[in-house]
């Protein structure tokens, strides 16, 4: 009896176990996954977090998918690459098919290695190829049997193939439509052990809204776009049941925005509020207000992550931030008050600024009432005004770790130098905060 056609969806992160490492599940492939199931497709989600390359070799040689779906960010290429190859060794006939950030804004790099990316959004055409490609029994070498041109998104670059459609980026109606994601494939106690033991509390992630309408110099947004839409609120409350009953205590919203829309925001919180759950957030700088922060505080917030970026002014103005230091500054001291604990993320070595500038971020990460701190150097991005400006960028070279002091372009500045000042304005960060 031939087995059913059947989709696997591979999450490539194997642990490295940084001092900076955060775990979560990939929600992306979470969505996806649901989308599928509701096409009454066979799905499974590999999420090699907790594994080893050997262990996803035997599992994917168990389950012997026809379609293989694989997300891909920054410090993952390689990873993604190498499981490539893995299947194509294990499984010949197999379809790869990338998505994610990183095949969204180098669909060309992923081609040579993969069939064929999905770039942008990928919810609903995504799962129609998959249907299509196996409720007509094809593989790879008729592809091209399939109307290519319907699938928006689809980047396809062979010998004798080549497609390449516009993205789509959802309305909030086709958003708000959408259906819980599917979070029944992960390893929720090994993500909850691991938090635990950091944390004393089993965090998890949630997105409740998408894409950012602000045009930050170092920002290419490329797979939600600069549309700002929000997903239903019935919707995201029974997720929330889900995770609780999942055993999570505390969310991790990882919204670029979620503190955009007020009226929402007020919802959520009116919402969440008699549910006895931990949550934090990222915030822009500008629009919070003392009324905003004690909503939150009493919403069960514990912690706002505020994309800080710099002490200077100057260097705001180049980043094209469109926030001012004195708000930056206000949004800290508001959330701070209200009993909510801030951490703050800055950008060091930022072309146009100087080592002044550079000195005046570490000073304010310092003097302001900030519970984290970390620091990054600009990593250009296509579809960024950053990635048009800077000169010799080697698309090639990409981060392995999680906040990597490299630059993948010629800078004015010593990466050396500015590791070890990163690593004394630690130093100083971690002895004020024991004292």
């Amino acid at each position: 009896m031939s087995k059913p056609p059947r989709i696997a969806l591979v999450n490539p992160y194997f642990r490295t176990r940084a001092a900076t490492e955060l775990l979560f599940p990939p929600l992306g492939l979470a969505a996806l996954e649901a989308q599928l199931r509701n096409r009454r497709l066979e799905t499974q989600i590999f999420d090699c977090t907790f594994q080893t390359m050997g262990q996803l070799e035997m599992s994917l040689r168990s389950f012997q998918p026809d379609i293989l779906g694989i997300t891909s960010i920054v410090t993952l290429v390689n990873n993604t690459f190498n499981i490539a190859r893995l299947v194509r060794d294990i499984l010949p006939e197999c379809l790869l098919v990338a998505g994610g950030a990183m095949p969204t804004l180098y669909p060309e790099r992923f081609s040579q290695h993969l069939d064929a990316v999905f770039c942008g959004e990928a919810d609903l055409n995504f799962p129609q190829f998959c249907q299509d490609y196996l409720v007509h029994h094809l593989n790879r070498e008729k592809l091209g049997e399939l109307p290519l041109e319907m699938y928006k998104g689809l980047y396809i670059k062979q010998n004798h193939l080549e497609t390449i459609n516009p993205i789509v980026h959802h309305s909030e109606s086709e958003i708000q439509s959408f259906p819980i994601i599917d979070r029944s494939d992960f390893n929720h106690s090994a993500y909850q052990e691991v938090w635990d033991i950091k944390f004393g509390k089993k965090t998890t992630s949630l997105i409740t809204t998408l894409g950012c309408p602000f045009n930050c110099d170092f920002c290419s947004r490329p797979v939600f776009g600069n549309l700002f839409r929000r997903r239903n609120l019935d919707t995201i409350i029974l997720e929330i049941d889900q995770i609780q009953k999942l055993g999570y205590d505390n969310l991790w919203i990882a919204d670029d925005n979620f503190t955009l829309s007020l009226p929402f925001l007020t919802n959520f919180c009116q919402r969440i509020a008699q549910r006895k759950l931990g949550w934090s957030c990222l915030s822009r700088s500008t629009g919070v207000s003392n009324t905003m922060a004690q909503m939150m505080k009493e919403a069960g917030c514990q912690r706002v992550y505020l994309g800080l970026e710099t002490g200077s002014e100057n260097t705001l103005k180049v980043m094209n931030k469109q926030a001012t230091l004195e708000e930056g500054i206000n949004a800290v001291l508001l959330f701070h008050r209200a009993g909510i604990e801030v951490a703050g993320f800055f950008i060091v070595g930022y072309p146009g600024e100087t080592r002044a500038d550079i000195e005046e971020t570490f000073k304010i990460s310092l003097n302001l009432p900030l519970d984290e701190i970390s620091f990054n150097v600009p990593y250009p991005l296509p579809g960024s005004k950053l990635f048009e400006r800077v000169v010799d960028l080697d698309s090639e070279k990409d981060w392995k770790e999680e906040n990597e002091i490299t630059f993948i372009y010629k800078s004015e500045f010593n990466p050396d130098w500015l590791r070890q000042r990163i690593n004394e304005t630690m130093q100083a960060f971690a002895l004020k905060k024991r004292s």
